[in-house]
């Protein structure tokens, strides 16, 4: 496996955990916004018996349900972009080794030596 193929292979497994991550975190929200409706509900009767002494508590920990999903969805954006961002960097990879397979360099992945390219005019040198 030559170099080239390495880093494909790399940036394919930062994707993949990039993307699992991803899912971690909607999983999360998922719950928390299950975790919110069901509190909303407790909230709402323990108001409709007239007891807003017993409804404190369940709009504390409501208000920071609310506070961590916030902090949940900030999260899934960022890994949202990341996981763009590694895709479109894998993207480029696959796209230059197809170039190079199709010979537009050398075959093995290695990097042609300076000294076996053509010279190189050198500016502002007459000769």
């Amino acid at each position: 496996m030559n170099i080239l193929e390495n880093r494909i292979t790399l940036h394919r497994r930062h994707c993949e955990e990039r993307q699992r991550y991803l899912a971690e975190l909607e999983s999360l929200a998922q719950r928390l916004r299950a975790d919110v409706s069901r509190l909303r509900a407790e909230i709402e009767e323990a108001v409709a018996v007239s007891n807003p002494a017993s409804a404190q508590p369940l709009l504390e920990r409501h208000a920071k349900l609310a506070r961590s999903l916030a902090t949940i969805e900030g999260q899934i954006a960022a890994a949202g972009d990341a996981l763009a961002a590694a895709k479109r960097d894998l993207k480029q990879l696959e796209v230059g080794a197809a170039r190079r397979a199709d010979g537009a360099g050398p075959s093995d992945g290695r990097r042609v030596p300076r000294s076996s390219r053509a010279p190189r005019a050198v500016p502002g040198r007459g000769g």
